[in-house]
C-alpha cells in the first residue's frame, strides 16, 4: 500500500539540544518507525525522551491509566511506572501495520514484578500478558492513541483475581442476531482506502465479514469459511481449545452470558496481509455465568482491538486480540 506524501521526519534530541535530521521517507515508514520505537525504545528500554521528539505536545490517551495526567507528562509517568514495577520488562514486538494516517502494533511483555506497581508492592512473580496499540500520525508525530492490554489475565499472574470465561450452558451455538438494522461497522474509519491494492481491498472485506458478521452478529457458521484449519489464536481465553473449534466456543460462551450484545468497529487499518480492527463491545450479563459471576442485570461496556494474518488463499492464518476483560469483569461484578 502506498502512502507516499514525502516530509522530513526528526529524530530523538541530539547532546546541545539540536536536532538530528532523518532522511526524507514516506508516511507508511515514519508511522512503523514511531511504532517501533513505542514498543522498542520508549517501553523496552525506558527511553522516556521519545516521547517529546515522537508525540504532539497535545497527545490525546483515549484510554488512559486510572488518574493518568493528561498530555506527554501522564505517558511518560505510565512508562515510568510499569518500569519501576517490571524492571526487567522485556517486549516482543509481532508485527506492525501502517494505512494513511493511523498505525498499529501488536506485542507481549514478560517480565518479574518485583517493584511497587501503581501502589501494588512486589510479588515477586513473572508475569506475561499482551497488548494492541492504534495510533493517529500528522505530521510525523503521534496525535492519538489507543490501547487495550490483557489486565485481566495480568492481574491473574500476580495473584490478584482468578481467572475464568465462561460455561457453556448448550450444546448448540446460540443463534445469530437477526436485526436487519444493526450495521456495526457501518461507522468505521478506513484509513487509506483510496491507496489499497487488490490484495488490500479483499483483505477489507474478510476483516469486516470476521468482525461484524461473525462477532458482532454471532454468525457461527462462518468461522470454518474465514479461518485456516489450523489457525493459532495467540491470546486463547483459559481452558479454550485450539484451532476453529476453541474460537468458536468462545463466541459461544460470551454470547450466552450477553444475550444482547452489540459492538460498534471505530476503525479498521489493513497493511498487505495485516489487519486489524478497533471496536467497543455493550450488553446486558442476564444469561450464562462469566467469568465466574453469576449473571446480575447489570449493562457494561468495553473496548479491544483484534490483529490478523491472512493468507494467500483468503484464510485467517493468526489471530491477536485484547479486550477490556478486566474493566468487563469489573462492570458485571
Amino acid at each position: 500500500m502506498a502512502f507516499v506524501v514525502q516530509i522530513v521526519i526528526r529524530d530523538r534530541p541530539c547532546a546541545g539540544g539540536r536536532w538530528r535530521l532523518f532522511r526524507t521517507m514516506t508516511g507508511s515508514a515514519i508511522i512503523h518507525r514511531l511504532l517501533r520505537d513505542q514498543i522498542e525504545r520508549l517501553w523496552g528500554q525506558g527511553e522516556v525522551d521519545l516521547v517529546d521528539a515522537n508525540y504532539a505536545h497535545d497527545v490525546v490517551d483515549h484510554m488512559p491509566v486510572p488518574g493518568q495526567p493528561g498530555g506527554l507528562a501522564g505517558l511518560k509517568d505510565v512508562v515510568r511506572a510499569f518500569r519501576a514495577g517490571l524492571p526487567d520488562m522485556r517486549l516482543r514486538l509481532h508485527a506492525t501495520l501502517a494505512a494513511g494516517d493511523m498505525g498499529v502494533d501488536v506485542w507481549t511483555l514478560n517480565g518479574t514484578h518485583t517493584g511497587t506497581l501503581f501502589g501494588r508492592p512486589a510479588t515477586e512473580r513473572s508475569v506475561s500478558f499482551s497488548g494492541i496499540d492504534m495510533v493517529q500520525v500528522r505530521d510525523g508525530r503521534i496525535t492519538a492513541l489507543w490501547h487495550v492490554e490483557e489486565m485481566l489475565h495480568f492481574e491473574q499472574q500476580l495473584g490478584i483475581v482468578q481467572e475464568s470465561f465462561g460455561t457453556p450452558l448448550k450444546a448448540v451455538p446460540v443463534a445469530a442476531t437477526d436485526d436487519s438494522a444493526y450495521e456495526p461497522g457501518a461507522d468505521a474509519y478506513v484509513p487509506g482506502l483510496s491507496d489499497f491494492n487488490a490484495q488490500e481491498h479483499r483483505n477489507l472485506a474478510i476483516a469486516r465479514t470476521h468482525i461484524e458478521e461473525l462477532w458482532a452478529k454471532g454468525r457461527h457458521d462462518l468461522a470454518w469459511q474465514l479461518y485456516a484449519p489450523d489457525v493459532v489464536d495467540h491470546n486463547p481465553a483459559p481452558g479454550q481449545r485450539p484451532g476453529i473449534a476453541g474460537i468458536v466456543d468462545v463466541l459461544g460462551w460470551l454470547r450466552e452470558a450477553v444475550p444482547d450484545l452489540r459492538m460498534r468497529i471505530g476503525c479498521y487499518v489493513i497493511d498487505g496481509n495485516m489487519v486489524a480492527d478497533r471496536w467497543t463491545m455493550t450488553g446486558t450479563h442476564n444469561g450464562a455465568p462469566l467469568m465466574g459471576i453469576t449473571p446480575r442485570g447489570r449493562r457494561f461496556t468495553i473496548a479491544g482491538m483484534d490483529v490478523c494474518r491472512i493468507g494467500a488463499d483468503g484464510l485467517i492464518t493468526d489471530v491477536w486480540h485484547c479486550e477490556e476483560f478486566l474493566k468487563l469483569r469489573t462492570q458485571i461484578a
